[in-house]
């Protein structure tokens, strides 16, 4: 998961898990206060129809269209009027409603109003029956005691709940959103500057010494990293020019010397040991200034270097064919025909390359064949480059790839040239035997 992903998750998780703890104490305080309300709206609906008896007699079908009206009402509780005579008028009673209508009002706390005309009306009574509750309420009337009866169920109780906490849950969905939003700002400008910073050590780590990381971040941290990133690419920048300028003095320090013992070579009469130390100095020389090219080469080439190894085997098995048809050999190229990069300078490339060459040269008798085959598993595999370079000689001993180990008497570079190619470009060097075929193999890696 990335940093963006659980930033938002977890933004979004610890905004739900507030939301999810509130919702419990605010469920049951939406239930209780839809309750009471529909308690209060029964009472009210009871002692409106009382208070409508008790102004005077009224006929039995206007009394029973206005209740009818009154049932017809979503918001209203159920009405139903007992009569003195024991029917009732209204909505069906539930079960366990009381129906005792044989008693006048005597309650001290009923409502009279002599003065005006107006008969009794009782104060309200709340009886628990099946599904909810029932709000009675008694008025005497000049044919007799009435009894009003509201009720409230537990039905319309939830269902008034229930609007109300869809109308607070979609304002939590609304609050989710907006700290979704919130996240998805700060994480977008946070991770924009770790992308830049991450872009920037790539760049590095690929010999780009001239990337550095913006200093402008959002979070103090990330800035400290990215000043830290930048004064270490400088670093490294400062510690290869220096390693550079001292190799190259080195060499040319050595130079003069050099110069100074050939002199003094050529000097001696001439004999075999002499020419062994013009040879010896003519090595000498060379290395020197392959060590002069290899230090300035990061200049030219970058600190990760890369090349077409196609190209550099047709240049380089074109150069030896020559020789190879004056021996009677048959040198086989078999490579790609597309570019095949790989993480190695074109010189270090075709240095390992004519080494390998001269070996099979040097070390087999005329008319043995030689085969250079260059092997791409193709980039999205993820697998290295190979290439081989093969003879049908006797074979290399073991211990010949360690630089000064050779079978013949010669110096042994040649293998060590081209393991320290291989072994640079971030692959290795492998020596085999295949059906008759000497193999040597290079483990290229890509750039």
């Amino acid at each position: 998961m990335s940093l963006r992903q659980r930033i938002l998750t977890l933004a979004v998780g610890a905004s739900a898990s507030v939301m999810v703890l509130f919702a419990i104490p605010l469920w049951l305080l939406l239930s209780r206060s839809a309750s009471e309300e529909s308690r209060e709206s029964a009472v009210t609906v009871a002692r409106g129809v009382a208070d409508y008896l008790s102004t005077g007699p009224a006929e039995r079908t206007v009394l029973k269209a206005y209740v009818d009206r009154l049932n017809g009402r979503d918001d209203r509780a159920s009405v139903t009027v007992m009569l003195p005579d024991g029917t009732s008028i209204g909505a069906q009673l539930p079960a366990g409603a009381p129906t005792d209508t044989d008693r006048a009002v005597k309650d001290k706390h009923a409502d009279t109003d002599d003065s005006s005309g107006l008969m009794p009306v009782s104060q309200p009574e709340i009886h628990e029956v099946d599904g909810g509750e029932l709000v009675a309420v008694r008025a005497t009337t000049a044919d007799g005691p009435v009894t009003v009866l509201a009720y409230s169920s537990v039905g319309d109780e939830r269902v008034r709940a229930v609007h109300r906490l869809l109308w607070l849950a979609a304002a939590a969905a609304g609050l989710l959103i907006l700290a979704a939003g919130a996240a998805e700002v700060v994480t977008r400008r946070l991770v924009r500057d770790l992308d830049e910073t991450a872009a920037a050590a790539d760049r590095l780590g690929d010999g780009d010494l001239s990337a550095r990381a913006p200093e402008d971040g959002v979070a103090s941290e990330v800035r400290r990293v990215s000043s830290a990133l930048n004064r270490l690419a400088g670093r490294i920048g400062d510690l290869l020019a220096a390693e550079r300028e001292t190799v190259a003095d080195l060499s040319h320090r050595l130079r003069t010397p050099l110069t100074a013992v050939r002199l003094d070579v050529e000097a001696l009469p001439a004999s075999e040991r002499t020419d062994e130390l013009d040879a010896h100095l003519d090595h000498l020389e060379r290395t020197l200034t392959a060590v002069i090219r290899a230090a300035r080469r990061p200049e030219r080439e970058g600190v990760m270097p890369r090349c077409d190894a196609t190209q550099v085997l047709r240049d380089q098995v074109d150069f030896w064919r020559p020789l190879a048809e004056d021996q009677g050999r048959v040198i086989d190229l078999d490579v790609p025909d597309r570019a095949v990069d790989v993480r190695c300078a074109a010189d270090d490339l075709r240095a390992a390359v004519d080494a390998l060459l001269e070996n099979c040269v040097a070390h087999t008798p005329e008319g043995v064949d030689v085969a250079v085959v260059l092997a791409d598993p193709g980039r999205r595999s993820g697998e290295p480059v190979l290439l081989e370079v093969r003879d049908r000689g006797p074979g290399i001993p073991d211990g010949a790839v360690h630089r000064g180990r050779s079978d013949r008497g010669s110096t042994g570079l040649g293998l060590d040239i081209a393991r320290a190619c291989a072994e640079a470009s971030g692959g290795r060097l492998d020596v085999e035997r295949d059906e008759g075929w000497t193999v040597v193999r290079l483990v290229l890696g890509r750039p």
